[in-house]
Formats: C-alpha cells, structure tokens, sequence
C-alpha cells in the first residue's frame, strides 16, 4: 500500500533505543539517529517528511516477559497527523493481536529472541494526510474525540517507597466506550487529587488514600465510586513487586 509505512522500535537491555520506518513505496528504510532520551518515560521526537513529525515514550521497566528480566516496554506511539497526537498504546494492540482478540494487527511484537535482552514492536501508520494501515490521519470517532456510553480506565498504583514521607504514584489510562485510549497521566504523584485529563467533556480526578488497604476514591462530574465500587466494575489486584493494577469504570 503505498499510502501506508511500518514503524519499528526496539529496545537492547533496557538501553539502545531504535527506530526504522519502512513505507510501501519506492523510498529506502530509515533509520532515525540515536536517541538522547533512551529511559524510562523519556518522549524522544522524530519527523520524516513521509508520516509527519511523531513520538515515542518507554512508560515501563523491568517486569517483562522470557529471559529479558529488566529492560524498558510498553511504548507509547503518538503522531501529529493522527488525532493532534493522540496517544497509542503499542503494548495493548500488540497483545489484542498476540491473543487474537480482534486488534487487527495494528502493532505487533513484544519480547526478542532468547538470549538477546531485545524487544520490540511493530506499527503500521499512514502517511502524513492519507488514511489506511490500522490508523485513519486525522479521524476521531465523533466531534468530541470520543465514543460516548461506558468508559472504562486502568489505573496501577504503586506503593509508597518510604511511607514516612513518600506518596503514592500513578498511571492512569482512560478508554472511551469502543475501547480507544482517549487520555492518559503516568507516573503521576498523589500529593494532592490527581487531574487525569482526556478528550472527555470533564477531567477523571484520583484521590489516594492514607495506606495500601484504603481505597482509592475516583470523581468524574457528579459519578464519586471508589476502587471497592462493584456497581463501577472496579477490580483492583493485590499489591505485587511494589503496585498493583485495577479497572473501573463510568457513564461517559
């Protein structure tokens, strides 16, 4: 498809972030100079003339899967000629396709060869201004960026590391009723109630509370539900290596 180009990034050893973008037409590969942000939540920037100026964050480290027991994941895909930089989970499309559960193969991969401590994945994405391969350039799923109904949001807590004086973190992943990741906040410090911004009309606010049994208290307008609330579908895990990861979720 010559309106269409695959987008690889990989990482080697939590290190040796790389990019090569391939487009179906008669140009050469491309692959982008080192980058000077290659850690852990670090946005590195890229532009080509063929699929527009875009970005790439590594959000997590360590934890993955075969013998690469530390290195940098679940990367963030984001480009200007798609919905203004809407952020793409690489991660969650990769594993929709690995579990054929109808992610379409918008991206693939996940863990290298044995041996290698390598990772990486695979997108496909227009070219700048046109539509086709998995993402459509400048589309949203109705004027509001967002399919109304029952949103849902992913939320993983991480313990505080010395609870005398240290405050919870989070991430916090926002989906629309299609599915769509319409917003996200990582790392983010509980100090005070955390604003998650999306392409919903209002923000998600998080409120942590005082020690790993209380229940983190969510708002979105007039909808108040906490981590416990079964009627918002929340299902929060136990703590393990330090967080724990939960969902819930609200009339959008």
């Amino acid at each position: 498809m010559k309106d269409a180009c695959t987008l690889y990034m990989e990482t080697t050893a939590g290190a040796n972030c790389r990019v090569i973008l391939t487009c179906h037409d008669s140009s050469p590969d491309r692959e982008f100079p080192p980058w000077n942000v290659c850690y852990l939540n670090g946005r590195q920037f890229f532009n080509d003339p063929r699929i527009g100026d875009f970005s790439i964050t590594f959000t997590k480290a360590g934890g993955v899967d075969g013998d690469t027991k530390d290195g940098l994941h679940s990367p963030i895909l984001q480009l200007a000629d798609v919905s203004n930089w809407d952020p793409i989970d690489v991660q969650h499309y990769a594993d929709q396709g690995n579990n054929n559960n109808g992610g379409g193969n918008l991206c693939v991969g996940g863990s290298g060869p044995a041996g290698t401590q390598r990772l990486g994945w695979q997108c496909g994405v227009p070219v700048a201004g046109k539509k086709g391969f998995g993402l459509d350039s400048n589309t949203v799923n109705n004027d509001g960026g967002f399919q109304s109904g029952w949103c849902g949001f992913h939320v993983k807590q991480y313990q505080k590391p010395d609870p005398s004086k240290d405050h919870y973190k989070f991430d916090v992943v926002i989906k629309d009723a299609k599915g769509e990741n319409i917003g996200q906040l990582l790392n983010a410090d509980a100090t005070n109630p955390i604003s998650v911004d999306s392409r919903l009309p209002l923000p998600l606010i998080v409120t942590a509370g005082n020690v790993d049994s209380d229940a983190v208290l969510f708002n979105y307008g007039d909808q108040a539900f906490g981590s416990n609330d079964q009627a918002h579908h929340c299902d929060f895990g136990a703590y393990d290596n330090g967080a724990r990861d939960g969902d819930c979720g609200f009339t959008c």
